[in-house]
């Protein structure tokens, strides 16, 4: 079985009793109206990023900034995180909000005979963030400004599965025969997905990996290896 559960993973596997460091952050984005004369490059700062669609309209996004709900993992993972938090300290802002509540409600463990919190919540389908999205929109103006008058006909958020070392897992997990996790994209996970796909299914079946799976291993945070920090979420 191949578990590709998204911001969902760490929570299966500790109801398997596997330890899977990852977190969520929520990214908010919204979209524009078409726009006259708008650049035709994407284009990713800090201050935001940016990507012109078929309709002649923008999809507009903080570069660099992300909600870290407080949440029990928060400190269960802290030790892990660490590093990450320290180079990321600028753009992750942490906050109490409706996930945090929900993940300090739920359990970790649950009878497979009864619903699990997957049952509770099936979608995640957050609010995005007003202020990231004001200083996304702020900072295109400022680039731009005939995206002053510009209308937003839509708004949303996601939450991004995270790994202490901004890198995915894609492994075996060895407590549980058969079972390989691909999972913590780290928001790379639209670019890697048809190649993580493709190095995920060897895995799963016992074939030669096509690429090197030993950066991808889930076992790399408790084994002694120097964890390298990968690029920006």
């Amino acid at each position: 079985m191949i578990l590709a559960g998204g911001a969902w993973s760490s929570l299966f596997c500790a109801n398997l009793g596997i330890r899977l460091p990852q977190l969520k952050v929520l990214s908010s984005v919204m979209r524009t109206a078409p726009v006259a004369d708008g650049p035709d490059a994407c284009t990713y700062l800090d201050a935001v990023g940016y990507r012109k669609r078929r309709d002649g309209g923008y999809t507009i996004a903080r570069g660099a900034g992300y909600v870290a709900p407080f949440v029990p993992d928060s400190l269960r993972y802290l030790r892990d995180f660490l590093p990450t938090l320290r180079k990321e300290l600028g753009s992750l802002r942490l906050r109490v909000n409706a996930q945090s509540l929900r993940e300090f409600r739920a359990s970790r463990s649950w009878p497979l005979d009864k619903p699990s919190p997957f049952e509770a919540a099936r979608v995640l389908d957050p609010e995005p963030n007003a202020t990231l999205n004001g200083e996304a929109l702020a900072a295109m103006i400022a680039l731009y400004p005939q995206f002053r008058d510009v209308p937003i006909v839509q708004r949303w958020g996601g939450y991004i599965d995270v790994t202490p070392d901004v890198v995915p897992y894609i492994s075996p997990v060895g407590t549980v025969p058969g079972l390989t996790v691909a999972t913590g994209f780290s928001g790379h996970g639209f670019g890697i997905g048809p190649a993580a796909g493709r190095l995920a299914a060897e895995l799963a079946i016992g074939a030669k990996p096509s690429a090197d799976p030993t950066p991808f291993r889930a076992s790399r945070f408790n084994d002694g290896s120097p964890i390298v920090i990968g690029p920006e979420i």
